[in-house]
């Protein structure tokens, strides 16, 4: 049985079929790619800022950016199958991770500062 299986599966694969597909495979490497891009950005608007509302008081201008940043980036991805609710839930989500990370980018540490995962007996 294993001989008649080998037949047929190398029945399936012919040089002329082999060709054929190696042809059609190359022929899709030539085309033109501005066509696709161009549908893509035409999908995704780059400058989609309304899930993102106004600037909060307590954010710096670097910090800001970085949030729109992360949200263009989210819409460039994701951008055609989400619903308004849905970005500006993202946007919620990307300005509040923003706080925590700014409360933690203005703490201080030195060179020779140990790290905070280590356990600090007080023999005294």
């Amino acid at each position: 049985m294993p001989a008649k299986e080998t037949t047929e599966i190398t029945g399936l694969l012919t040089r002329r079929a082999f060709s054929r597909r190696a042809f059609g495979a190359a022929g899709l490497g030539l085309l033109p790619v501005t066509s696709i891009q161009e549908q893509d950005n035409a999908a995704t608007p780059r400058n989609d800022t309304a899930g993102l509302g106004e600037k909060p008081a307590d954010l710096s201008i670097s910090d800001w950016e970085e949030v729109r940043t992360r949200y263009t980036n989210v819409l460039q991805r994701y951008g055609a199958r989400l619903s308004l609710e849905q970005k500006q839930r993202i946007g919620r989500i990307l300005t509040e991770n923003e706080h925590m990370l700014a409360s933690i980018r203005s703490f201080v540490v030195q060179n020779g500062d140990p790290s905070a995962c280590t356990l600090r007996l007080d023999l005294s």
